[in-house]
C-alpha cells in the first residue's frame, strides 16, 4: 500500500469524526461562532505546528510568494466565507452527518474531472467512469 493511501484513510476517519463534533456545535453554537472558535483553535495549532516544524525538526519556512499571496487570500476568503459555513449549515441541517458528509465528498469525482481536463496527460477510462457512476448512485442511496 502506498503511504499517501495510509495518509488519506487517516484523514477520512478523523474527518467523520470531526463532522459529528461539528453537528454538535453547530446546534450550540452559531455557526458563525463555531466556525470562529473553530478557526481560531486551528491557527493556534498551526503555529505550534510550525514552530514544531522549525524548532525542533530544523525545517525553514519560507516567506510566501507575493505572486502567491492573492490567490492564497482569494482561497482562504472563499474557505472562510462560502465552504465553511456551507458545511456547517448542511450538517447543521441534516438528521445523520454522513448524509451531508456524502455528498460535500462528492467533491472527490469533481476534482477528479477537473484534473482530467486541465492535467495533460490525464485520461479517464471506463471503469473511472463506473466508478463515477457508482459514487453518484451511492450518494443518492444514502440521502
Amino acid at each position: 500500500m502506498e503511504l499517501w493511501v495510509f495518509y488519506a484513510a487517516v484523514a477520512a476517519f478523523l474527518i467523520a469524526i470531526r463532522d459529528i463534533f461539528t453537528k454538535n456545535f453547530s446546534i450550540k453554537y452559531s455557526p458563525v461562532e463555531h466556525l470562529l472558535y473553530y478557526y481560531i483553535l486551528c491557527g493556534f495549532f498551526i503555529i505550534l505546528l510550525a514552530l514544531y516544524k522549525t524548532k525542533i525538526k530544523g525545517e525553514t519556512i519560507r516567506f510566501i510568494d507575493m505572486k502567491d499571496l492573492w490567490l492564497y487570500a482569494i482561497l482562504a476568503a472563499v474557505s472562510a466565507i462560502i465552504i465553511s459555513p456551507c458545511q456547517v449549515m448542511a450538517l447543521r441541517g441534516c438528521d445523520n452527518p454522513g448524509k451531508s458528509a456524502s455528498i460535500i465528498n462528492f467533491n472527490a469525482v469533481i476534482s477528479f474531472v477537473i484534473a482530467a481536463y486541465f492535467i495533460s496527460g490525464a485520461k479517464i477510462e471506463l471503469k473511472t467512469l463506473f466508478g463515477i457512476a457508482l459514487t453518484i448512485a451511492g450518494i443518492y442511496l444514502i440521502i
